[in-house]
């Protein structure tokens, strides 16, 4: 037996490399914006992550996220070069592509991208991204993305409720993804329901109909995909708010290696029986008084956390995703 065919496997591993961003987008789960804390991943830290969890680990992929990941550019280019010295040959990250607003500067960002070794890139459009970035902006940076031979590109586009439901959002980004489809051939679209967390619990309510929710489980937290942002903080990828644990504090290794996410304190409720009514009932208990309705169960997961933070310090970290 190989040594890869001992190593346990993580499908998806991300930095989250800043929480700053061009954009201050209503629907943004991890709350990014250009008035968020300064802070950036360290390189050296990266390193000492990715030698600690390639030892024990397999990971089929790797990205970088934000806030804006571009935003940070010489770091990225050199943090992908990083990566793929432990030769992980998928390397992803999302963008709004705020850095097409000229040609010189979209051919320069792309070429250096592809020579690093990056392999995925999708581009958020949808309603909630052009209110910041132009639409001609954006192709901008898609076209030099192709040109630049980047493999394989994506458009990412998330909708208020499901694809069909008519709302103002919904009409937006099927108007501008339709323009798209039209200008680029070789894109992949990817379509997705918004999860009211974040910034959406603040500024999106309105638009749903709240209703209460069922006891459905979230089991996404069996699937072993993690990000670490530049406090050290490890969350799932898929649920950012809910820690494991500090990898500035505890390897990486460890962290992942005692994980189990039936104990979690948190995550062990919204996977058990009731799911994320078991934090609310929690909440509850402690004083927290219930909306009339919730537009989802991410909303109610979100509420009772962001209500239940003083209890869980190092759990429900960091602060600056929620309110």
């Amino acid at each position: 037996m190989t040594t890869e065919e001992i190593l346990k496997k993580i499908p998806f591993l991300s930095f989250l490399i800043s929480y700053k961003c061009t954009n201050e987008c209503k629907h943004c789960a991890l709350r990014g914006s250009p008035n968020q804390d300064k802070i950036t991943i360290e390189l050296e830290d990266v390193k000492r992550y990715l030698q600690d969890i390639t030892s024990n680990y397999k990971i089929d992929e790797v990205g970088f996220f934000g806030g804006e990941p571009l935003l940070n550019f010489d770091l990225l280019v050199s943090l992908i070069e990083e990566v793929n010295r432990f030769d992980i040959s998928k390397i992803g990250l999302p963008t709004n592509g705020f850095w097409g607003n000229n040609e010189s500067t979209a051919k320069e960002y792309a070429q250096k991208l592809k020579k690093a070794g990056l392999f995925r890139i999708s581009f958020s459009v949808d309603a909630f991204h052009q209110e910041f970035v132009s639409l001609d902006i954006v192709k901008r940076a898609i076209k030099a993305a192709h040109e630049a031979g980047i493999e394989w590109i994506a458009v990412l586009s998330q909708y208020l409720g499901s694809q069909d439901e008519k709302n103002v959002f919904n009409e937006k980004t099927k108007a501008m993804t339709g323009e798209l489809s039209k200008e680029f051939e070789f894109f992949h679209q990817i379509n997705s329901e918004l999860n009211v967390m974040g910034r959406a619990a603040n500024e999106l309510t309105n638009y749903f109909s709240t209703t209460v929710i069922n006891s459905e489980r979230c089991l996404v937290f069996k699937i072993p995909m993690f990000m670490i942002d530049p406090n050290g903080w490890v969350f799932h990828h898929s649920c950012h708010g809910i820690c494991i644990g500090n990898a500035k504090e505890k390897s990486l290794s460890q962290i992942m290696s005692e994980f189990n996410y039936r104990k979690h304190p948190i995550i062990g409720k919204v996977v058990a029986k009731g799911g994320p009514q078991n934090l609310l009932e929690m909440a509850i208990e402690k004083g927290y008084e219930p909306l009339s309705g919730y537009a989802d169960k991410c909303h109610v997961c979100f509420s009772a956390r962001n209500y239940l933070r003083p209890y869980f310090p190092n759990i429900l970290e960091p602060s600056n995703l929620y309110f």
